[in-house]
């Protein structure tokens, strides 16, 4: 029996979806979340900016604004910890394909992320939102985007 997963995430959430090829089966295997994803920026700062001293300057410091956002760093992160469950479950040969659906900037994330191994086993990426839609509508949405094995 081939087993395909369906990946729908955003950088709050990753829900794990499991087929046997035929859509009306679909089932929620897993709901991974984020909760700092979800968060304004501002929300997620704790600390002051990082201070810095120029060459000389002893009693001058000058505030340093972060090149990537905390939300930014919490989107990666969660980007990270999404493949890590992946490349865990494809070690235990739980899937043999893979379709992966995120908005596109956390797609992008995601495919940075992707090991070799489980590559191999992507066979769709479609980059669009829906991981807040209800489990109906993820099988309506899969219905006319997907194939039933996405080979």
């Amino acid at each position: 029996m081939h087993m395909q997963w369906v990946v729908v995430a955003d950088q709050s959430r990753a829900r794990i979806f499991q087929t046997s090829g035929q859509l009306d089966e679909l089932v929620e295997i897993d709901d991974l979340l984020n909760p700092s994803g979800r968060q304004d920026d501002s929300d997620l700062r704790k600390d002051a900016k990082g201070r810095f001293y120029g060459k000389g300057e002893r009693d001058q410091a000058h505030t340093a604004e972060p090149h990537v956002t905390q939300e930014e760093h919490a989107a990666d992160r969660f980007s990270r910890e999404v493949m890590a469950y992946l490349e865990h479950a494809n070690h235990d040969h739980r899937f043999e394909s893979l379709v992966m659906i995120a908005p596109p900037e956390f797609l992008g994330l995601l495919r940075k992320q992707l090991s070799k191994n489980v590559e191999t086993k992507v066979r769709q990426q479609l980059a669009t939102d829906i991981s807040g839609l209800h489990e109906t509508q993820i099988r309506d949405y899969l219905r006319r985007h997907v194939s039933p094995y996405a080979h």
